[in-house]
């Protein structure tokens, strides 16, 4: 069929009605091209696709084999009901091509048909790495298919061009994803290993020069094969085990680069997404380098499930995970916009690493985090329940048959508000931040090869931890990779952190140096700077960076229970004690040998901050606030001057800010106790809304800055809104 025809042609005439909005949208819209919006700034990039005009809230929407077009049509009338305008899908390849060359998309027709009279864009997930039951090639969808496979490629090709040209004219489109939730579950398949051989060439250039470094030595590069995993046992081949994971990062990213040339072919301009998973795990490792993947698409999101990814967290610190979750994210997608591409809408069961349901409680507040952060689109797994198979009866926001629950109230609810104040939240930016944490690569990357032995990822604990401390001191944060370091990107901030950042290269050592040089603030804990990125070492921590902290370590004891880090009784000592030589310059504690613990060190304009022990880590695992106050000070100090601030509680409540012009918002989601807290707008204010509550707040005048003191009950939400002057 041609993509002109739509199904159910008895429900042209109202659906001719309704998709007025969406045609007239579509044709004032620019077209959005990767060039345009990684160039173009963030605050621009919105107004060039309708489905990122302005925050969105939305479901997927799972067609079960027992949907009619009666019952797409109510669920649809339904998530409207519930504040929702966005609706992702998958078009799963078996359900579109049950037998070879037989196509039928009526079903598919009802959801967008049934999205375009209820005024909800279709999120549209395409499934070319999962090939349908005839093929023979997968046990089930889901698989990750590698598609470099010549048995698999040109048919996957074919079911791009049915689904794209089918859908690319629908008033109902709004974004096509590339994948879900990107991976390989590929290793060493005779069509991988010339891939592989490929990358090795370009990187080395000549066999000779490979040899130089591996520990088999090839005759040519086509003899490449994967090396044996280090958890096999054995000694491990360092570089040819780098090779490989580094290897598979690229070869993901070039999945998704031929998946959207493809739909490029067919829909010139057509905006794409894709959704990483597991942000709380070694995203390298798992062959997910999320700078690597952003310039595959327009802009990315993430998969962020409690049941899944949050179980280093008390269920008092989802609001951190969360938190973590979507700066990460954030900072990656940056300068363009980013979704929640799949939040936990229901109870799991059977499915996840725990049994969980979000309480109306909590999705409210995971809700207007998201948004205080700036998100464009927030869509959950799922609306309504699968009917079968795994995750059957798990996961959805409503019941059954679209029936409404605790948290689709909770949902209609923000959505009324954002519909309300959508002239703000359509030109609202997260307020810069002075403060960014190090997404050290190298360090993860070889930490898959040196820690594979260790029973939690030390690296990402680390990474949370010190993520933690500056949430808790409710200090805006980003995130910075490697590649963006040793480009002098570090310059936008006057923090940088490096925690667990036990391998550096020599460019992100020299990158560290220059930005401690030139006036900025570098803090780091533990063995900093111990490896290079191949696992070299060439000296004790802080290697390469001992003429920068002043010291290099005498020792490193390894310590099995956490330690007081000083004699105060602190909470602060983890995993090692390393030995700070005595008579170091710039002790600012010291233990209770005496032995310096932590060191400030001037260097140039700037100044380098060290602890003596996995103080990142021990932040993740326990509270204390001396171990947050000793994390979090140099960022404080340095966004004192910031126009929104939260300057009590400590505690849980989470913290974000968004400006506008003329206008700007604090949003406040207490997960602990009832607190007072006490909010700082600029001089300006003269009033200001509780936009939940429709009440306006009192305003006090302090001398440079407007005060507002609000009481926040346990788990409650205020977003604090400051009328236009």
């Amino acid at each position: 069929m041609s993509d002109s025809h739509y199904s159910d042609s008895a429900a042209s005439a109202p659906l001719l009605t309704s998709r007025r909005g969406f045609i007239a949208a579509a044709a004032a819209a620019p077209m959005l091209t990767p060039q345009l919006l990684t160039t173009m700034p963030a605050s621009a990039a919105p107004s060039a696709a309708p489905i990122l005009a302005q925050p969105r809230l939305g479901a997927e929407f799972f067609l079960n084999r027992t949907e009619t077009r009666d019952s797409v049509f109510h669920h649809f009338r339904r998530m409207a009901e519930t504040g929702l305008t966005i609706a992702r899908i998958f078009t799963l390849w078996d359900q579109v091509e049950r037998q070879r060359g037989q196509w039928d998309f009526s079903r598919y027709d009802w959801i967008y048909d049934a999205a375009a009279q209820n005024g909800i864009l279709i999120a549209n997930t395409l499934c070319s790495e999962d090939p349908p039951g005839w093929l023979g090639q997968a046990p089930f969808y889901h698989a990750w298919k590698d598609l470099s496979n010549p048995a698999l490629r040109p048919l996957s090709e074919i079911y791009l061009e049915q689904v794209v040209t089918r859908y690319r004219n629908h008033p109902a489109h709004g974004v096509w994803l590339l994948q879900n939730e990107p991976g390989l579950s590929s290793s060493n398949e005779p069509y991988v290993l010339p891939e592989f051989a490929r990358w090795l060439e370009q990187k080395y250039g000549s066999v000779e020069k490979l040899n130089q470094v591996c520990y088999t030595q090839l005759r040519q590069f086509s003899d490449a094969q994967a090396p044996e995993d280090p958890r096999s046992g054995g000694w491990s081949d360092y570089p040819s085990n780098l090779d490989w994971r580094r290897f598979r990062c690229e070869h993901l990213a070039d999945q998704l680069r031929w998946i959207h040339s493809q739909i490029e072919k067919h829909h010139p301009g057509a905006l794409t997404h894709c959704n990483p998973p597991g942000l709380t795990n070694n995203m390298p490792a798992s062959g997910r380098d999320m700078w690597r993947l952003k310039p595959t698409v327009h802009f990315l999101g993430a998969s962020m499930h409690a049941a899944w990814n949050f179980g280093m967290f008390p269920r008092e610190d989802f609001g951190v995970a969360y938190a973590y979750c979507c700066d990460l994210i954030r900072s990656v997608s940056a300068p363009a916009p980013w979704w929640v591409t799949e939040l936990q809408a229901g109870p799991t069961v059977f499915t996840g690493n725990r049994p969980l349901n979000p309480t109306s409680g909590e999705i409210a507040r995971w809700l207007w985090d998201g948004l205080g952060n700036g998100a464009r689109g927030i869509v959950y797994w799922l609306w309504h329940p699968r009917t079968e198979g795994n995750e059957a009866g798990e996961w959805a926001l409503a019941g059954p048959n679209g029936e409404p629950t605790a948290r689709t109230r909770a949902t209609r609810a923000v959505a009324s508000v954002l519909n309300t104040h959508q002239d703000f939240f359509r030109l609202a930016q997260p307020v810069p931040a002075r403060a960014a944490i190090l997404y050290d690569q190298d360090a993860m990357l070889l930490y898959a090869v040196d820690g594979w032995r260790r029973p939690t990822d030390e690296i990402v604990f680390s990474l949370m931890g010190c993520y933690k401390a500056l949430h808790r001191a409710h200090v805006p944060v980003d995130f910075i990779d490697t590649t963006a370091l040793e480009a002098g990107q570090a310059t936008r901030y006057a923090v940088l952190y490096l925690p667990y950042c036990y391998a550096l290269s020599a460019k992100s050592a020299a990158a560290i140096r220059e930005f401690i040089r030139r006036g900025g603030t570098v803090w780091a804990d533990g063995l900093v700077g111990w490896k290079d990125e191949q696992g070299t070492t060439l000296q004790f921590p802080p290697g390469p960076l001992s003429d920068v902290f002043g010291f290099t370590l005498e020792d490193i004891q390894s310590v099995w229970e956490p330690f007081a880090l000083t004699d105060s009784g602190d909470k602060a000592g983890e995993l090692w004690r390393c030995l700070i030589p005595q008579e170091t310059f710039g002790a600012t504690l010291r233990g209770p040998d005496a032995r310096p613990v932590a060191v400030e060190r001037r260097f140039g304009q700037g100044r380098a901050i060290y602890f003596a022990t996995a103080l990142t880590y021990a932040c993740l695992r326990r509270d204390d606030a001396r171990v947050v106050n000793w994390i979090a000070a140099p960022a404080l100090e340095a966004s004192r001057d910031l126009p929104i601030r939260l300057e009590e509680p400590g505690g849980r409540v989470a913290f974000h800010a968004l400006q506008a012009p003329g206008r700007c918002a604090a949003f406040l989601n207490n997960w602990g106790p009832a607190t007072r807290a006490t909010v700082h707008f600029p001089p300006s204010t003269r009033a200001v809304v509780d936009i939940l509550a429709a009440a306006t707040v009192p305003v006090r005048s302090a001398g440079a800055f407007s005060e507002v003191i609000v009481d926040l009950q346990e788990g409650a939400t205020a977003v604090l809104l400051t009328t236009a002057s």
